[in-house]
């Protein structure tokens, strides 16, 4: 099992090399002098394995799900009077040219993320799926002072026809009733740097399909007729804290996802 991951990982990120070039929380963000240092840029695409190999897998339980404790959502928008609002804080730093002030934990634009390539890779993949792609920039914090960032991507419960007329479409949705979304993917990312850059990764996946996995699985095994799983499971989890390298692609594998994660210097040009 271990030799069909690594293969995996390396099937993952050649492919990728092959195709690229040689209400806010805000208030609460203080960035105190001590913690000026280098700024990043870290950026996440979670992935769906649409041909996972399960060999040796079994789930008798849900893991629990990541903790939320401490973690901290990326800051989407930010209000009109955002100078007012941080004047007494440090929360904002403004950069060594004079140019706007940086933002802990702003999410960053599509144009500005760096692995389009490899999601558009991903996306036209028959093995992979994406699921979820977002930067975010940040100061580098040691494992006392930074926050886990917290993802989640949503599925949306089935929309009411808008071809509908409004007075039809309100009444579809009241006799339909309210479904809460339901998630794909929560969990947490979090930068952290000692002598060396770390990240920790803890991500649950929720599978669309997970008991037709579960089903194939003991049919794969030979164990149809047995309790090879609790059939109450409905997502995993992976779990993993590593040392990273600024400027590399790093891939965290499971048998039905992945993720992977690149850490750069904010201002650093491709």
């Amino acid at each position: 099992m271990t030799h069909e991951i690594r293969n995996t990982k390396y099937e993952i990120l050649s492919k990728i090399a092959r195709c690229l070039p040689a209400p806010l929380l805000i208030l609460h963000l203080v960035i105190t002098p001590a913690a000026q240092a280098a700024w990043y840029q870290v950026e996440v695409i979670v992935f769906e394995q649409l041909r996972p190999s399960l060999e040796g897998e079994v789930w008798f339980e849900n893991p629990g799900l990541p903790s939320r404790r401490d973690s901290i959502d990326p800051i989407t928008a930010l209000p009109d009077n955002i100078d007012q609002d941080l004047s007494g804080s440090a929360m904002k730093e403004t950069q060594e040219d004079g140019t706007e002030p940086l933002i802990a934990y702003l999410e960053l634009p599509d144009d500005a993320m760096r692995l389009q390539k490899d999601y558009r890779i991903l996306k036209l993949s028959a093995d992979y799926r994406p699921v979820l792609h977002v930067a975010w920039q940040q100061p580098g914090y040691d494992a006392e002072d930074g926050r886990a960032v917290h993802l989640e991507q949503l599925l949306q419960p089935d929309q009411p026809d808008q071809d509908l007329p409004p007075e039809l479409a309100q009444n579809q949705i009241i006799e339909d009733g309210y479904h809460a979304p339901e998630p794909v993917v929560d969990g947490t990312i979090r930068l952290r740097t000692t002598r060396f850059l770390h990240v920790d990764v803890d991500m649950a996946y929720f599978p669309g399909k997970f008991l037709q996995i579960l089903r194939q699985q003991r049919q794969d095994s030979g164990t149809a007729g047995q309790l090879a799983v609790n059939p109450n499971a409905d997502y995993v989890r992976l779990v993993e804290s590593r040392k990273i390298k600024l400027n590399e692609l790093h891939y965290f594998d499971n048998p039905l996802f992945g993720v992977l994660l690149r850490v750069t210097r904010l201002n650093d040009k491709d």
